[in-house]
């Protein structure tokens, strides 16, 4: 029976949903911007949005620390195949403060193009160190998909391209 490693697993877990909250909170005005943006069907309240977000941190966060746990082997073993996690990771971080912070919707849609790029060598990455952490990621990619319809969306109805 594999014991649980609880400092490893509330680092995947706590360690990206700190900052998450951190960023939103240095970002208060993103609140008011978001608001009175005209949004896409289905249109997404802020808290929904936020909540999903969360969400998705927690399920890869649980995936990191599964595939982590399955990572036989030296440090560099592992960090090869957290390279491209913690990059995704950190592209992620900073999709809200580009989008709505910065108030670069076009660039938030190309941001997330270039995560769901990433998250997808991640996820290839993960699940093949671990099944179970790639089905965890499997969500993560979906909401990356829909994400980047949402943001195309939100930058063509408000630019008036739509």
């Amino acid at each position: 029976m594999n014991r649980i490693n609880f400092k490893s697993l509330a680092f995947h877990l706590l360690v990206p949903l700190m900052l998450f909250f951190i960023i939103m909170m240095l970002m208060p005005d993103f609140r008011d911007y978001y608001d009175g943006l005209s949004k896409p069907a289905p249109p997404l309240p802020r808290i929904v949005l936020i909540a999903i977000w969360s969400f998705m941190y927690l399920l890869t966060g649980l995936a990191a620390y599964f595939a982590e746990q399955s990572v036989t082997g030296s440090e560099p073993a592992k960090s090869g195949v957290f390279k491209y996690y913690f990059w995704q990771l950190l592209l992620n971080l900073f999709w809200f403060p580009v989008t709505f912070g910065l108030r670069w919707l076009l660039a938030g849609l190309l941001w997330t193009l270039a995560l769901l790029v990433l998250a997808y060598a991640t996820y290839r990455r993960l699940s093949g160190v671990n099944k179970t952490s790639g089905y965890l990621f499997i969500p993560y990619l979906l909401w990356l998909l829909f994400l980047a319809y949402y943001t195309f969306g939100l930058w063509a109805i408000n630019s008036g391209v739509l």
